[in-house]
């Protein structure tokens, strides 16, 4: 009879891989829906038309900002592509595009770096977008999220364990998976 190998080192690393991608989506997406649990938040842009390949500018000053403050876009259509770029006051600027019509930026409010956010929304593709941005304080990070919220509230801390636990499977069957190829070849150069 022969004997059947199960390979549980390279399983284990695909259960760490598929667990780091789930959690990854759920942790983008979580931020979709935010917006009715946000306090104090300010449209920077309503239905702002975005012809193609133009930009539109907005500040945002020190005191709009709470603690832990969200950034988020959304796209009329969806399907349009937009480049978000939010310079900071410590010369940092980050980018990131629109999927499925929607991008977020999260930004803390550094005391050591005070100053002015610039924000620049891109139009990348070929037809006129509109947009609506949204300032507001992060739910998740400020604390001001509760049950009453519904599990809305349960997502981000359920995708960074979802990545934890990825992380770890991923780590530990790769170990194992090295361990069980050593000890398979040790055994085949015993048999021959």
């Amino acid at each position: 009879m022969a004997k059947v190998y199960i390979p549980r080192g390279l399983v284990i690393a695909s259960i760490g891989i598929i667990l780091l991608v789930i959690g990854s989506n759920m942790f983008d997406n979580a931020y979709d829906v935010v917006e009715p649990m946000m306090n104090s938040k300010h449209d920077l842009f309503e239905n702002e038309q975005i012809m193609q390949g133009k930009s539109v500018n907005s500040t945002i000053y020190w005191n709009q900002l709470d603690e832990h403050s969200v950034l988020l876009v959304h796209v009329m259509p969806p399907s349009g592509s937009i480049n978000l770029q939010v310079s900071e006051p410590s010369n940092e600027t980050f980018e990131k595009e629109s999927k499925n019509g929607f991008v977020y930026h999260i930004i803390d409010k550094n005391p050591q770096s005070q100053g002015n956010y610039y924000v620049k929304i891109s139009n990348l593709g070929n037809d006129q977008v509109s947009v609506n941005v949204i300032l507001g304080e992060d739910p998740y990070l400020s604390g001001t999220c509760d049950s009453s919220n519904g599990v809305e509230c349960y997502a981000i801390p359920i995708a960074i364990g979802l990545v934890i636990v990825g992380m770890l499977a991923l780590i530990v069957g790769s170990l194992i998976a090295i361990n069980d190829f050593r000890k398979r070849k040790k055994s085949d150069k015993i048999d021959h």
